[in-house]
């Protein structure tokens, strides 16, 4: 990845603007439903951002902080992470298709477990469903380990900071 070609950038689900060009790039990445159950396992084909903005982002939006990746000003990646006492907890991280394979996964995480850590997370935690083998690997290559199920069987994983 070449940091002229790609830029991060902190979206907030509380500003309009930014809800407004989010809703376009996620509809266009949830087309498929596997990419959407992959991210958000609790949420219906086909995606409705309204749905998405409940589940995750309405009663929280103030305690979360989101970062995109941007090629070109197309955003190109997505990643959250809310705040809770002292563990940071990771979801919906999402890559464009085209865009894969070159690091911004990574890149995205190791960024928001930066700001984490100079919010006072000890701890990171996320949840990944048990298909998908390209972000479990990920998430062991970054120290992540499986730490047990949850009621929906996604697989739990944990770190310290």
């Amino acid at each position: 990845m070449t940091e002229q070609e790609y830029t991060l950038e902190e979206i907030s689900y509380s500003r309009k603007e930014d809800c407004r060009i989010i809703e376009a790039v996620l509809k266009n990445w949830f087309k498929d439903p596997k990419a959407l159950n992959f991210v958000s396992p609790s949420l219906p084909f086909p995606f409705r951002f309204k749905k998405w903005f409940m589940v995750s982002y309405a009663k929280h939006r103030d305690e979360i902080k989101t970062l995109v990746i941007k090629l070109d000003n197309w955003i190109v990646g997505h990643l959250s992470m809310r705040l809770l006492n002292n563990n940071a907890h990771l979801f919906h991280l999402f890559i464009d298709p085209k865009h894969r394979k070159k690091g911004l996964a990574e890149k995205l995480v190791n960024t928001l477990e930066n700001l984490g850590k100079d919010l006072g997370a000890k701890t990171f935690s996320l949840f990944v469903q048990p298909k998908n083998d390209a972000a479990k690997k990920l998430y062991e290559k970054l120290g992540y380990e499986e730490i047990g199920r949850s009621g929906t069987h996604s697989v739990r994983m944990e770190k310290t900071a």
